[in-house]
């Protein structure tokens, strides 16, 4: 048995004559009454009364039309959905988690992807930066998030930079230094550094540490933080300072972040959407393009002489 079958039933029930069903269906009376003749045979089960003058339907025949046409609505409406998720109208879109930092760019963006794409289920899957690249090679997330410039180093992805930003100190606005306009590391000698530690966090940690080394210098005094929320909290409450991009908006945690007085130090951050570009599914690429026009229109990025935000393509072999 198949859909023509039904069709062709279908088309014989509600009209109860073979010769107006042919027309509408487009095909000769002959062939129409030998497939409603072949789906009886099949079924075992007599579904139309015939004789030269009318056609009827049989007890059966009038049970088996009802279930013939939801079973043709539900066909179309199957084949429907799979032609939106085939062009991107539905499906699951996995996105890794990227915390506060992307406040400013993702809720907008994914606000308009839901208003045009109302049939693709947004999902955030929670994992760090290190873990989300690993995820992606896996098939389990179709865009992650990374941190600094490691993305030159990851074959066959696709990137996006969303951020360009430089570090400044973060510090309690109760801080005797939160006034200034910029800091020294020496001014920081007495102060307790925290660092984000545990796994999926040590760019932050290497990123600090660039800093001091290209300054020929150390910090006297550091503590591992294991949560963000963690160390905003004690920064809050002047317990120790540390580096964060000036993108960061913590005016709401009485938080200051002051610009970094350094000569030799990069002070750059970048954080980069990556995604599999060869293997994207239609719903990645319109994402990943909203995501681009609202990166390159925003005017709350930081407008820096070096800031490029393109999309590359790292087709270099595992």
């Amino acid at each position: 048995m198949e859909l023509r079958h039904l069709r062709y039933f279908v088309a014989v029930a509600e009209e109860l004559s073979f010769r107006k069903a042919a027309q509408r269906l487009n095909v000769s009376r002959p062939a129409l009454s030998k497939q409603v003749k072949d789906l009886e045979d099949e079924m075992g089960v007599k579904l139309l009364e015939r004789d030269t003058v009318s056609v009827t339907l049989t007890k059966a025949g009038e049970i088996f039309l009802e279930d013939s046409q939801q079973l043709l609505h539900d066909a179309e409406h199957s084949i429907q959905r799979a032609k939106e998720a085939q062009a991107g109208h539905r499906g699951k879109l996995r996105i890794g988690s990227v915390g506060v930092i992307a406040t400013d760019f993702l809720p907008k963006t994914l606000k308009v992807f839901h208003q045009k794409f109302p049939g693709v289920e947004v999902e955030f899957v929670e994992m760090m930066p290190n873990d989300q690249m690993h995820a992606l090679y896996k098939g389990k997330i179709d865009i992650g998030f990374a941190y600094g410039r490691e993305v030159e180093n990851l074959p066959n992805l696709s990137s996006l930079c969303v951020i360009h930003s430089i570090f400044g100190i973060a510090l309690s606005r109760q801080h005797p230094l939160a006034a200034k306009k910029k800091i020294t590391l020496k001014e920081l000698r007495s102060e307790t550094l925290f660092c984000l530690a545990g796994e999926g966090r040590s760019s932050h940690k290497e990123a600090i540490c660039k800093i001091y080394s290209a300054e020929g210098t150390k910090p006297t005094k550091h503590r591992k933080i294991e949560g963000f929320d963690s160390m905003v909290t004690l920064i809050a409450a002047d317990q120790g300072i540390s580096f964060l991009p000036h993108v960061m908006d913590l005016a709401n945690q009485d938080i200051a972040i002051v610009p970094i007085d350094a000569n030799q130090a990069d002070l750059d951050f970048h954080m980069w959407a990556v995604w599999d570009g060869e293997a994207a599914t239609h719903h990645v690429k319109h994402f990943m393009q909203l995501l681009e026009e609202r990166v390159q229109g925003s005017t709350n990025l930081p407008q820096l002489e070096s800031d490029v935000v393109s999309i590359r393509d790292y087709q270099t072999a595992i």
